[in-house]
This record gives structure tokens, C-alpha cells and sequence, in this order.
């Protein structure tokens, strides 16, 4: 281990010796690899002298309306509502249903319902419930298919959907 130790002392001693004695490029002073700058003489601004223009007058002419603007008005089509009574159906044996629409231009903008379940008062109570559910579904829907019914009022729903469904033939 010992002579392995003098070795790199002794190498890095000679190496440190020869770099010295001759210097390599990089560890030599900056005044000997840069070569002396010489100054630039100052360069004085070159002006450009511009031409005398005189300044020609702007004459703006004033705009002249020879005709008038057209105006037409497109014929508005005439609002055609309708109030449709659909058929009357049995939601099982709790009662009928019967809907009422009213359709603006082709669009559901009312419904209602005309006759609904309301014998005893669980029928009433479920009929209260989902009626404004039925008629909320309608008016989104615009037709008879995408109506879910109502939660709890399977036999009123489905009485609803047929109902709305021969409504909408009359239409």
C-alpha cells in the first residue's frame, strides 16, 4: 500500500514539475494568447437632408344619397295554436286518464290532464304526484317516446302515454 501511495505522489510531483517548466496553452498568462486591440475610430452620423415639401390641401367631398333604402318586411307566419284532447285510457283499476295538450307551431306548450285516478285517496295522492311529473317529461320530450313516467305510477303513466299518443295523431 505504501509504495502505491508513493507512486501517485511522486507521479503527481513530476507531472506538476514538467507543467512548470513548459506551461501548456490554457494555464498560459492572457497577455501572451490575446493579441493587443486596436481602436476604432468614432464614425460621425450621416445626415440625410430632406426635400421642402409644401403641404397640398385635402379637399373631402360630401357624400350625396341619390336613392333611398328599401326596407321589406318578411311575412311573419301566422301563430297557429291548437288545444287537442287525447282519448280516454284505463290506468288499471284505480281509473282513466285523459291529456290535454295545446301545441303552438307545432311545439307541445301545454298539457294537462283532464281526467286522472282519483277514486280513494291513495289514488288521488299518487295522481298528485305524478301528474307534474308527466306533463314535465312532455313538454321536454315533444312526443310520446321519451317519456320515463312517473316513480310509483306505473298504471297512470302508461294510461298517460296513450292518451298523449292519440293526441298527438290529431295534430
Amino acid at each position: 500500500m505504501k509504495n502505491r501511495y508513493l507512486g501517485v505522489v511522486g507521479f503527481a510531483l513530476g507531472t506538476g514539475a514538467v507543467l512548470l517548466a513548459s506551461p501548456p496553452s490554457f494555464l498560459a498568462a492572457p497577455e501572451e494568447i490575446l493579441e493587443p486591440i486596436t481602436p476604432i475610430a468614432p464614425v460621425a452620423p450621416v445626415v440625410i437632408p430632406t426635400p421642402n415639401v409644401t403641404p397640398t390641401p385635402t379637399v373631402t367631398a360630401k357624400p350625396t344619397v341619390t336613392a333611398k333604402p328599401v326596407v321589406t318586411q318578411t311575412p311573419t307566419a301566422p301563430v297557429t295554436s291548437q288545444t287537442i284532447s287525447g282519448g280516454v285510457f284505463a290506468a288499471g283499476k284505480y281509473g282513466n286518464v285523459q291529456v290535454q295538450i295545446v301545441v303552438k307551431n307545432g311545439v307541445i306548450t301545454s298539457a294537462k290532464a283532464l281526467v286522472f285516478p282519483d277514486g280513494d285517496s291513495r289514488s288521488s295522492s299518487i295522481s298528485a304526484a305524478a301528474i307534474p311529473v308527466l306533463i314535465e317529461q312532455t313538454l321536454a320530450a315533444q312526443s310520446s317516446e321519451g317519456i320515463d313516467g312517473a316513480s310509483g305510477a306505473s298504471y297512470t303513466s302508461a294510461a298517460w302515454i296513450n292518451s298523449l299518443q292519440s293526441a298527438l295523431i290529431k295534430v
